[in-house]
């Protein structure tokens, strides 16, 4: 009865290795491919953690990263840098007043914020032009005072043009495409744009990118940009984004101003 368990033993033991043999054994780099992609998964978000790139719009406050220095000009003529800022809770937007599409959307929301936080001293909205060869400060004056905006507290920024694109993109992280480079990438190969939307999809600023048009004059390009505000306290960091067809996000931007004014 042993020798028969014994037999018995060893058939299961060979079909079990016969079985073995016939899977399919993946090649060695297949496995190294797959564990380099894994890594880059991992690395990628880790980056996106560690850098505070404002990857998707979160429901509270979050640190998006310091606005860096800059230097540009009020449509006053003063000049502002973001020591001026330091201490004040403030709004940013992106727009131009050529725009016909988003930019008086925005520029509105801008204005009823303007109302609705009048009581507070400590805030300020501040509107940069991504045109700035057309938007000079007298232009600026005109765009503003059609919104009723107030001097000491809703300031219209303009300036060197690489200067405001390099604060957009890099400082507060939103998109902007300028008409050369609009029809840079309009001339892009078929085999390019594959990756360049790829690019874009993890790209931050490009992912908040809108379309607006000059109606002043339909053969220049469009300046693509961004529509959204960008919520800095006191000291002069980004804590949230804020959609402009998102209502419920704009109802709750004057709490959230607030809640920063009460040191969140």
């Amino acid at each position: 009865m042993l020798n028969d368990m014994a037999r018995q033993t060893t058939r299961e033991q060979t079909s079990q290795l016969e079985a073995e043999s016939v899977l399919p054994r993946r090649p060695w780099w297949l496995w190294g491919i797959c564990l380099l992609v894994a890594l880059g998964v991992a690395w990628f978000m880790l980056h996106l953690g560690s850098s505070g790139l404002p990857f998707r719009t979160a429901p509270g406050f979050q640190h998006f990263g310091a606005v860096p220095d800059f230097v540009l000009f009020e449509r006053s003529g003063q000049q502002v840098t973001r020591a001026d800022l330091l201490g004040k809770v403030w709004i940013a937007s992106v727009i131009f007043t050529r725009c016909a599409e988003e930019c008086p959307l925005v520029s509105s929301h801008m204005a009823r914020l303007q109302g609705t936080l009048a009581t507070e001293p400590d805030v300020r909205l501040v509107s940069i032009t991504v045109d700035p060869a057309y938007d000079t400060p007298e232009v600026l004056t005109r765009y503003a005072q059609h919104f009723a905006a107030q001097p000491q507290r809703w300031l219209f920024l303009t300036g060197d043009q690489a200067t405001i694109y390099r604060l957009v993109r890099e400082g507060l992280h939103l998109g902007v495409v300028g008409p050369t480079e609009a029809v840079r990438s309009s001339a892009l190969s078929e085999a390019e744009r594959p990756l360049q939307d790829v690019w874009q999809w993890f790209t931050p600023a490009a992912a908040l990118a809108h379309h607006s048009v000059s109606p002043r004059d339909q053969a220049q390009p469009a300046i693509t940009h961004s529509a959204r505000l960008v919520l800095v306290d006191r000291q002069g960091q980004i804590r949230k984004y804020y959609d402009t067809t998102d209502q419920d996000a704009l109802r709750q931007l004057p709490r959230d101003v607030r809640l920063l004014l009460q040191g969140h």
